[in-house]
Parts: C-alpha cells; sequence; structure tokens
C-alpha cells in the first residue's frame, strides 16, 4: 500500500514543467482526497492516543501532502496567484493546528476541542479553495472528467465523507461525532453501494471485477461498523480498509 501511495506520488512530481490543465486538475483533486485524509489520520492518532505506528503514517500522509501542494504550485503560471496564495495561506493555518494538536497528544494524550475545530475549519476552507482551483482549470482546458472518472472521484469522496464521521467518533472520548455536521450516513453508504453496483454490471475485464469485489468484502466491514453506533470501535481495521479501497479504485483506473 505504502508503496503504490509512492509510485502515485513519483508520478505526481515527476509530470513535465509543461503539463496541461486537465492533468493538473487530476492533481488537485489527488490533493483534496489526501487533505481529506490527512484529516482522517489525525483523528486515528487521537483515537489510539498517541501510538507511535499512527504517528508515523500520520507523518508520511503530512509528507505526501506537502510534496504534491508545492508540485502544483510550480506548475501554476501567473494567472493562477491569487488561487496558489490563497491555498498556500489555508494549508499554513490547517498544519499549524494540525501540528498544535498533535503535540498536544504527544503531551497528555487530550488535544484542545476548540484547537481541532478550528483545524477542521481550516481544512474545510482548504478544500473550498482547491475546489474553485480545479473547477478554473477544468473550464480553462475546456475538459472535464470522463464518467468513469467522475464515478471514480464520487466514490472516493463517498467512503470518505463515511469514515470521516466514524473515526470522528472513535476520537472522541465521549464517543460522539467531534462536529455538529448534518450527514445521513445511511443515505451516503446507499449511493457507494448504487456506485459499486452499477460499476460491477459494466465492468469488462476479470481484473476490474476482482477489484470490486475486494472493495466491495470491505466496504462492507465499513459499511456496518459506520452505520451501527452500538457496535465496538475498531479504527484500526476502518482505516485500514479505507486505504485499501482508495489504492482500489485508483487501481481501477487501469482497467476501466
Amino acid at each position: 500500500m505504502l508503496l503504490l501511495r509512492s509510485l502515485l506520488l513519483t508520478l505526481f512530481v515527476s509530470l513535465p514543467a509543461y503539463a496541461d490543465n486537465s492533468e493538473l486538475e487530476r492533481s488537485v483533486f489527488q490533493l483534496s482526497v489526501d487533505v481529506k485524509m490527512l484529516l482522517l489520520k489525525y483523528y486515528h492518532v487521537q483515537a489510539d492516543e498517541g501510538n507511535t505506528q499512527r504517528i508515523a503514517e500520520l507523518s508520511q500522509r503530512r509528507s505526501e501532502v506537502e510534496a504534491l501542494h508545492e508540485h502544483i504550485s510550480k506548475q501554476l503560471d501567473g494567472s493562477y496567484l491569487p488561487y496558489k496564495q490563497n491555498i498556500q495561506q489555508r494549508w499554513m493555518t490547517f498544519d499549524s493546528y494540525l501540528k498544535q494538536n498533535l503535540n498536544e497528544i504527544q503531551e497528555s494524550n487530550y488535544p484542545e476541542l476548540q484547537v481541532v475545530t478550528l483545524m477542521r475549519e481550516a481544512q474545510r476552507a482548504m478544500l473550498e479553495e482547491l475546489e474553485k482551483l480545479g473547477e478554473n482549470l477544468r473550464q480553462n482546458s475546456e475538459t472535464k472528467p470522463s464518467e468513469y472518472e467522475q464515478w471514480n472521484r464520487n466514490q472516493k469522496n463517498l467512503m470518505i465523507s463515511v469514515v470521516e464521521r466514524y473515526i470522528e467518533r472513535a476520537a472522541s472520548s465521549m464517543g460522539a461525532p467531534l462536529t455538529t455536521d448534518q450527514i445521513d450516513i445511511a443515505a451516503l453508504c446507499k449511493q457507494f453501494d448504487r456506485g459499486l453496483a452499477d460499476m460491477k454490471s459494466q465492468a469488462t475485464s476479470d481484473e476490474a471485477q476482482a477489484l470490486l469485489s475486494k472493495i466491495r468484502s470491505q466496504w462492507i466491514f465499513i459499511q456496518t461498523a459506520a452505520t451501527n453506533t452500538d457496535a465496538k470501535l475498531v479504527p484500526f481495521l476502518v482505516m485500514r480498509y479505507t486505504d485499501n479501497i482508495l489504492d482500489r479504485l485508483t487501481l481501477l483506473d487501469q482497467h476501466s
């Protein structure tokens, strides 16, 4: 899994300087996924009370986010300066709160809830700026993601939304979500289920069918854990399966 992520990151950072807007737009979407997962990795650290392995995973993800962010910034010309500045500012704020919360966990196991909230708000602000940049790149390149690529993106975002609420609950000492967002977990799960079923009915290669079957088997576990608030919290398995599914959704691109 780490090898796959390293290969993907190498691909992004080795794109030529003349990469067109459609390639940059894909990098921007990948950055948004990584930023979302960075917050989830933090929640996993909090849920596991500063476990050193979880901290190492968080640090690895943070380095990947920073590298991809820097790569995208270098590829954008002067006409995108406002986007670059806004995203950089949002990243610095988010990263500052992330480090502050991590230090609190390492020192006392209990971060300041207000700072956790500020971190999440900063992350949301960065994601909004990335969406604006992505939309601008799509307009300037006069292209949009293919139907399959949009499906793949939707599936990733749906799963992350479900897992985020679950891992928030695992990170909370009270066993409740750390935010008050009105998210219907069951509805999101149904959407993800429909997406998998639709693609399984359309996929023609054996490789794609095998990947979809593996995704579904691990998704069922995540779905059950996320929708049953009375079940024992198992953040390690949920996060491990989340990483696996994201990797397999990416691999599906090669067999679509």
